[in-house]
């Protein structure tokens, strides 16, 4: 289901690696059928910074990136490499409009220590962003946490989590993921 005029905008910010961008929006496209814009790195999000935290607030990032957002983008999706935090959690790896338009995830604490790099050649980094992206954006698409495990839709609150976790959705999810898309882009055109 390849929508011909609405897609998925990926928008980096601040140092995030071009061949880990061009991956994700590979596994973005895979995962929700739609095409995927890589934008022009937008630069780090200062306007977010808190200095007493010393950490980047996500719905700060997320209410410049709803502004910013053009028409035809169905969903948004910004990817940075700064610590972020929201008022009610010390951190956060990625946050999302429930059921809106915006999600943002970062790789500050996604890249974990060196010595939990996988042992079969694959780059952990960019398996993580991959997980941490479609769970954002099923957020976006009116997706809840998951009680399965396995499914990306699945709350992980670190690394050792998100590990354990597919990149795919639960057929339960699956599910849900494709009806909320079909009224997207009815609603949406």
């Amino acid at each position: 289901m390849i929508s011909p005029s609405r897609y998925i905008d990926v928008v980096p910010m601040g140092d995030v690696g071009e061949q880990d961008l061009q991956d994700l929006a590979v596994s973005i496209k895979e995962q929700f059928g739609l095409r995927v814009k890589v934008s022009r790195n937008q630069g780090f999000p200062h306007y977010a910074f808190d200095p007493a935290r010393r950490q980047y607030n996500s719905n700060l990032i997320l209410k410049k990136l709803v502004d910013n957002a053009l028409p035809a983008a169905l969903k948004v999706l910004g990817v940075s490499s700064v610590d972020l935090f929201n008022p009610i959690f010390s951190f956060v790896v990625g946050e999302a409009q429930f059921g809106g338009r915006c999600a943002v995830i970062s790789t500050y604490r996604l890249r974990g220590k060196p010595s939990n790099q996988s042992r079969l050649g694959c780059n952990t980094l960019a398996i993580r962003m991959e997980k941490e992206a479609i769970h954002e954006l099923g957020h976006t698409f009116g997706l809840r946490h998951c009680a399965d495990p396995s499914c990306v839709m699945h709350y992980s609150v670190g690394t050792e989590l998100t590990d354990c976790k597919f990149a795919f959705f639960c057929p339960a999810c699956r599910d849900v993921m494709l009806w909320h898309l079909g009224t997207d882009l009815f609603l949406k055109g």
